[in-house]
């Protein structure tokens, strides 16, 4: 989602092909021959893959400089790639826990511990990004790739049945992405 929503703020043009996690597509022979790691997102450009949020954020903020999908000083794009390597590394896990426990151990009486845990985890992390958000717009002064991949988190969290209601400030950021054109679009596509 980050990724779709990043493209289209970018202007590119490009194709889409969902892969459904739940029906464990990331591991069929046609996605493994192209994707040995298994995971979403994959940006396919000039026949090279990329994987990585990180990565994939970045390369569609240097490939379209004219979208400003990255701060221009250097030191608040470092800060940029930092927020993405937290969201990746150390937010998104928690989510794919509670989502998927048996993927992460496989007694089944411990999923309601490892999910519990897992949503504690989140919570505790998204209490520093409501800290971060506090009285601003967007985590720069301008929207970034840092939002779409925010949105993502934040959006997967509420799909899980987490009560986010206490974190205004994270919040607001989701209601703001959700007026976006981009965010409109990619919501639809998937919804359909």
């Amino acid at each position: 989602m980050a990724t779709y929503i990043s493209l289209l703020e970018a202007g590119a043009k490009f194709d889409v092909n969902i892969i459904n996690l739940g029906k464990n597509e990331q591991s069929s022979p046609e996605y493994v021959a192209i994707n040995p790691k298994k995971k979403v997102p994959l940006l396919v450009a000039d026949g090279r893959g990329l994987t990585e949020n990180v990565a994939i954020q970045s390369w569609i903020a240097e490939t379209y400089p004219e979208a400003h999908l990255l701060p221009s000083d250097s030191w608040e794009r470092l800060q940029a790639v930092s927020y993405m390597g937290w969201f990746g590394a150390g937010i998104h896990p928690h989510i794919t826990r509670h989502f998927k426990p048996a993927k992460f151990c496989a007694d089944e009486g411990s999923h309601a511990d490892l999910k519990a845990k897992a949503k504690a985890a989140y919570m505790e992390q998204l209490e520093v990004v409501e800290t971060e958000l506090n009285d601003r717009t967007w985590f720069f002064d301008h929207y970034t790739v840092c939002d779409s991949y925010f949105f993502w988190i934040y959006t997967r969290a509420l799909a899980e049945g987490f009560d986010l209601s206490g974190f205004k400030s994270c919040t607001a950021h989701n209601e703001r992405m959700r007026e976006r054109d981009s965010v409109k679009s990619v919501l639809a596509h998937i919804a359909s």
